[in-house]
């Protein structure tokens, strides 16, 4: 029997795979700035694991890397200042008093959801399609509501995977590139509903 046929050998380097891609996320977001370009490249990584091509952790990490360096963070960079502002936003609207602050919240809150919902397809959108860097939100924020129960389920996988990290922080060298994996597996599977393939 060969060793490299056996189905522990094919596991031991699948997670030797997940944990070399986790180091490179986590080397390449210490500058905090790259932190966007570094989550573009591992899913760009887990879009190659999951499309089937046998590629090298390393060598296709630095190509992702540079390939959607540019885009990623200033999608990054804008969806975080969105971010940043609807928080902003909660603040004010918590000195209103009345009808304008239930309204108010109201609208803010739907705001939320979207973001969130619109957040779980970002990084797939960007990696998976060859688009505008402007087109990225608008495509990730039209699946995410199209795709309804995908979105739900990515946003639980996201949810548990932090809890798990939270409870047990030494996942931290694995949850992050498996939770990539999952949430691109799940979003390829719309991705190719919609492509019809």
């Amino acid at each position: 029997m060969n060793i490299l046929d056996t189905r522990i050998y094919r596991w031991a380097q699948a997670a030797t795979d997940f944990f070399l891609l986790n180091l490179l996320w986590l080397l390449a977001c210490l500058p905090v700035v790259t932190a966007f370009p570094a989550t573009a490249a591992m899913f760009g990584v887990v879009r190659d694991w999951v499309r089937g091509k046998e590629t090298g952790v390393f060598a296709t990490f630095v190509q992702r890397f540079r390939q959607n360096f540019v885009q990623s963070l200033v999608v990054g960079v804008l969806w975080t200042l969105f971010g940043g502002a609807l928080f902003l936003d909660f603040l004010l609207a918590n000195q209103l008093s009345g009808g304008a602050q239930v309204v108010m919240r109201s609208l803010l809150v739907l705001a939320t959801v979207l973001y969130a919902f619109a957040s779980v397809f970002l990084f797939p959108v960007m990696v998976h399609y060859e688009t505008r860097w402007t087109a990225v939100p608008k495509n990730a924020l039209l699946l995410s509501v199209g795709r309804l129960p995908t979105t739900l389920i990515c946003l639980v996988t996201v949810a548990a995977a932090a809890t798990l990290t939270f409870i047990v922080p030494f996942l931290l060298v694995v949850t992050p590139s498996a939770t990539a994996y999952a949430i691109y597996r799940l979003c390829d599977r719309e991705f190719r509903r919609i492509d019809g393939l």
